[in-house]
């Protein structure tokens, strides 16, 4: 590691940034007027570089955009010509993400100060299929589900369903609030059950439900996480701790009520047969599982805020993961139309021994079958993957507002603030855009901005 001495310090130069080498003569200039701004500066603009597109090209960094970008187009064709119609929020979702950051679409344009060097940030697509902006939905939507909470011992509960049943979902998008209510009926009845008395008092838990369509295979496999304050509340805001679960209960009631909701939907939106074939399905479905639905609800310590922050964090991030993520892919062979990729059983998470896993698999597979899996988890358009149910409910009467929450205003503010775009690049790449190699921070020009479809006549 070779080193600069400034008016000032000493700063450490990095033998060789992985994209300098492309381009040795500018960015290596630039590298050595940021050295003499400060190690700070110096660490920024070389995090900086080394996150541009070509750099992480060069670094093996394979993006779901460059291969849907490469083959979108063809993949529909494909589906026309095979007869296999593409639902409209596929399309728009897809095309939204393809176009992410298309300097064509829109940018913001910000100038140095100082040197006048530049910075252009294409705008995002807001789309949740898209990498960067689905972390920002989800980002958003776990600070929504912190708010929420009331400081009490809460639960993680995964309701999973009968693999026969997958099709109906896939067929059938709207059997996804079927199943919402399916987990809203058992865990309501399982507070009120056959007393009088609960139901008058209104006596309910508070909970919030997400569904995944997905596991770590990437096959459609449909199912709700559930995050579950440990207590009821009643409609005088008395509040009682329930922590008890009966496991045998719960699967069983699930598959009851799910596949009753799913029955009567069927018989108002499908034709005769499907309707006759799924009758037998539930019969004979009855007939097999005895014990259920397979239903997972471990209790975990939640005796004090940082216990009980640390679950709610869990579910957060667990219930917001994406279906691939991009570290995962190995190797795109954008000639043959082949990609190579892993995935590690969910099975093995809780076996120790490891001569006893599965252990890593991994999947080489043509471009477009690996489309049509991450296609087919794009829900449909306005539809709300998580739901508030309970005391949680945005339209629940019971009232809540005399129980402390688990996190204080401040600290909602302060996660609020890691959503800007700017902040979001400083925390997940560790550089920020908007300061410039000579130290100086970037300022916005207005004039110089882009908005596709805007002109100044428009105001």
């Amino acid at each position: 590691m070779a080193s600069i001495v400034t008016d000032f310090l000493t700063i450490d130069i990095k033998s060789k940034p992985y994209y300098v080498h492309a381009k040795q003569g500018y960015l290596q200039h630039n590298l050595l007027i940021a050295a003499k701004a400060g190690q700070d500066v110096y660490e920024n603009t070389y995090n900086k570089y080394n996150n541009l597109p070509y750099a992480l090209k060069e670094n093996n960094h394979i993006s779901i955009q460059e291969i849907f970008r490469d083959n979108w187009d063809d993949f529909v064709a494909h589906c026309k010509a095979t007869n296999k119609p593409i639902r409209n929020s596929i399309l728009t979702n897809v095309e939204n993400m393809i176009n992410c950051r298309n300097l064509k679409k829109g940018y913001l344009f910000f100038e140095c100060p100082k040197c006048n060097n530049i910075y252009i940030q294409g705008l995002s697509c807001h789309s949740r299929f898209c990498v960067s902006c689905g972390r920002k939905y989800r980002d958003a939507r776990a600070i929504e589900i912190s708010k929420t909470c009331i400081y009490a011992p809460h639960r993680h509960i995964t309701w999973t369903i009968d693999s026969s049943l997958r099709c109906y979902f896939q067929k059938y998008r709207a059997l996804y609030n079927e199943l919402f209510e399916a987990v809203n009926d058992v865990l309501t009845y399982l507070v009120q059950g056959k007393s009088k008395s609960a139901k008058k008092r209104n006596e309910r838990l508070g909970f919030i439900s997400t569904i995944h369509t997905f596991g770590r295979d990437m096959k459609f496999n449909p199912h709700i996480h559930t995050l579950i304050a440990e207590c009821t509340i009643d409609n005088t805001g008395k509040k009682k701790p329930f922590t008890y679960f009966n496991y045998i209960s719960l699967r069983k009631s699930f598959m009851n009520q799910l596949l009753k909701r799913m029955y009567n939907y069927l018989k108002e939106n499908a034709p005769k047969k499907i309707v006759s074939d799924f009758y037998k399905l539930k019969s004979e479905i009855f007939k097999n599982r005895d014990n259920g639905f397979y239903v997972h609800a471990p209790q975990t310590e939640c005796k004090n805020p940082k216990q009980i922050k640390k679950i709610v964090n869990y579910v957060c991030r667990y219930a917001g993961h994406p279906a691939m993520s991009e570290s995962r892919i190995i190797k795109y062979d954008k000639e043959n139309r082949m990609i190579y990729y892993y995935y590690d059983p969910h099975e093995d998470d809780a076996i120790l021994n490891e001569n006893d896993k599965i252990g890593r698999q991994y999947v080489t597979e043509s471009v477009f079958d690996f489309i049509a899996k991450l296609i087919v988890h794009i829900p449909e358009e306005k539809v709300h993957t998580t739901r508030y149910y309970g005391f949680y409910a945005n339209h629940s009467s019971l009232d809540t507002t005399h129980l402390p929450k688990l996190y204080k205003l401040d600290e909602i503010n302060k996660m609020k603030t890691t959503l800007k775009w700017r902040d979001k690049l400083i925390a997940s790449y560790k550089y920020d855009p908007l300061l410039c190699h000579c130290g100086a921070v970037m300022n916005i020009v207005p004039d110089l901005c882009y908005f596709a479809g805007y002109t100044k006549e428009d105001g």
